[in-house]
């Protein structure tokens, strides 16, 4: 009989819609926790519990030999080289493979992680100041023996840093997640609820940042004040320095300038009084003591970061979360944004031209003046749009125009400020679901038929909108009924990938790197609350979640599941190689693979689209 050979590429994803008999061999019928890329599919990336401490998949071990022990080195101990200050923690208790303490010639090997420094041959190796044996050469790196030993020690390694990893402390799910000049801050409410907290990864774990203190003033005269002066009570004596000024009307020009001022560092009470700036006297009058800059309870915070003024040290981010007021953050200076809405507690946010827009529930998008997030007044150049819906989101900069997505319709705004801005109506019969929409090239979106994209016509201004999981749609079509929605939504640009994420743990990566998407989903075990895409201060990618067990994670990080194995097939389409009623007695299949060295696979074949008679496959 004559052997002929056929060779299929793994590309195109779940297809869900296409009969047996004409399903391309490529394409799945079934997967799991695998993604597709640009050579094929791989098993899906990991995640890992983040708050800015070493990461578990970075951590590994090191062996360092020693005699001459006299007392024994245990598993946690912080081990110190005498002369060279260098540092290491002790994985295990030290192993002995010759002589003992008793006799003061013990000789082994030390098995250390989180080495700080170099240790240096002949050295004593201490531990709380006291000499426990001396080091037999210098350190090497997941130099076990064998490869069994180097598996055990390494994700010992991994395991005892996962649990230095902290939840991010008070109560309840997350808030918010985002990243702001490489740094990563998690929101959360407090303890009873009462109040959210907003945290930052550091290297030293989650750390609580100050809000400041909120200060309102009418202007005593034409003195400007200005940030970082130094403002004192005439009566009481009270000291703060100034962050912001923030002008509600008038100028200090004309002597009736009335706002806020941010401070911090406050010194006494201030009270009803005026107030100095060094020699310069009655400069404002105060109504009152500072009061305390807060985040509200509840709520999921939307954020941006953007430079409204010019130099390059000037981004700053921005927030709401339908509870409270909006805020600008720098890193270290807090500042409430006081739009003058009766109920001044925004849904999303955006920007676009360099105004900041802001969105109400009831169907109110405002925009604040140009280049300036805290002025809302109309003769600054503030104005408002009236949609008609709630607001999901807005999607700026595609096609010279700001969309602005409602679950039931969208609209887009052209022009560059308020005496020019045009709403036009982009559908009226159909919108986008909150949470999901994310511009990679193009607009991407989830409304009731599916993921959607936006895309131009060759007509200016003119666009259209296209289904991009049609052949997964019995997909989605189960999730609507069983009641199961979108929580949100990721753009991976560094895999050119759009990801989906359900309120049953589940979710979809769709690869956008072919001519026809590709959808593979996948299934995290934990359920995401708050998401974001950004870069680290190297511009790499970097993606973080958090969860209602307390923890961030970062996704795309680590081999596992935050310590759990992955969970991870794919089902292909069963192949009749051009002949589906001829038989076929097969030799060989030989995959192409790119893997680890010690990557287990396993091959399951079915026969005649798995009939019960047919032989079982080894």
């Amino acid at each position: 009989m004559t052997q002929k050979t056929a060779f299929f590429a793994l590309q195109g994803g779940l297809n869900l819609v296409t009969p047996a008999i004409r399903m391309p061999s490529g394409h799945l019928i079934a997967g799991n926790n695998y993604e597709p890329v640009e050579r094929g599919y791989r098993r899906l990336d990991g995640f890992e519990r983040f708050d800015g401490q070493p990461k578990p998949s970075d951590a590994s071990y090191w062996i360092l030999d020693y005699d001459a022990g006299v007392a024994a080195i245990n598993e946690g101990d912080t081990v110190t080289g005498a002369t060279s200050a260098a540092t290491g923690e002790a994985l295990i208790a030290a192993v002995i493979e010759s002589g003992s303490y008793a006799g003061n010639d013990a000789k082994g090997y030390l098995v250390l992680m989180a080495v700080s420094g170099t240790f240096q041959n002949n050295e004593n190796l201490q531990v709380s100041a006291a000499t426990k044996s001396v080091a037999d050469g210098t350190p090497v790196k997941e130099g076990a023996d064998t490869d069994a030993l180097n598996d055990t020690y390494l994700q010992d390694a991994i395991e005892t840093t996962r649990l230095d990893i902290a939840k991010v402390p008070g109560s309840g799910v997350f808030r918010g997640v985002w990243v702001y000049k490489g740094d990563t801050y998690a929101i959360r409410d407090n303890a009873g609820a009462t109040a959210a907290v907003m945290f930052k990864a550091t290297s030293a774990g989650w750390v609580a940042q100050t809000l400041g203190l909120s200060l309102p003033f009418t202007s005593g005269g034409t003195y400007v004040i200005a940030e970082e002066n130094t403002i004192e009570g005439e009566t009481s004596g009270a000291t703060a320095t100034v962050k912001r000024v923030i002008i509600d009307s008038g100028a200090f020009a004309d002597g009736d300038a009335a706002g806020t001022l941010i401070i911090y560092n406050q010194t006494g009470t201030f009270q009803s009084e005026t107030i100095k700036v060094g020699a310069n006297l009655n400069v404002a009058t105060i109504a009152a003591d500072s009061s305390a800059n807060t985040l509200p309870n509840g709520g999921r915070y939307d954020f941006v970061n953007h430079n409204f003024y010019g130099a390059s040290n000037l981004e700053r981010m921005y927030g709401c979360q339908g509870q409270g007021k909006a805020f600008e953050w720098d890193g270290d200076t807090f500042v409430p944004i006081i739009t003058g809405m009766t109920t001044d507690t925004p849904e999303h946010i955006g920007v676009y031209k360099n105004h900041l827009f802001l969105s109400f529930a009831g169907g109110s998008s405002q925009q604040s003046a140009i280049g300036n997030p805290y002025s809302w007044t109309v003769i600054t150049g503030a104005s408002e749009i009236a949609m008609g819906q709630n607001i999901t989101g807005y999607i700026p900069g595609f096609a010279k125009a700001l969309i602005i997505m409602c679950r039931n319709k969208m609209g887009e705004l052209f022009g560059n400020d308020s005496t020019d801005f045009v709403l036009e109506p982009l559908a009226e019969d159909a919108g986008g679901i909150e949470w999901t929409e994310q511009k990679i090239g193009e607009p991407i979106y989830l409304d009731d038929r599916g993921l959607r994209k936006i895309s131009t016509t060759a007509a200016f201004g003119d666009f259209k909108m296209g289904t991009l999981t049609q052949i997964v749609e019995p997909l989605f079509r189960n999730k609507k009924k069983a009641g199961v929605t979108a929580v949100g939504s990721l753009r991976c640009r560094e895999k050119d990938q759009y990801r989906l994420y359900w309120s049953d743990n589940t979710g979809i990566t769709v690869y956008l790197g072919r001519k026809k998407p590709e959808v593979i989903p996948f299934d995290l075990g934990k359920r995401v609350y708050a998401i974001c895409s950004s870069e680290d201060s190297n511009g790499d990618e970097i993606m973080f979640f958090g969860s209602d067990d307390g923890y961030v994670y970062q996704i795309d990080a680590g081999t596992s599941f935050d310590g759990s194995v992955v969970n991870a097939y794919l089902r292909l389409p069963f192949n009749h190689v051009g002949s589906p009623t001829q038989n076929k007695r097969w030799h060989k299949a030989t995959l192409e693979i790119d893997a680890g060295p010690s990557a287990a696979i396993g091959v399951i074949a079915d026969f005649s689209y798995a009939d019960a008679e047919q032989p079982q496959s080894t």
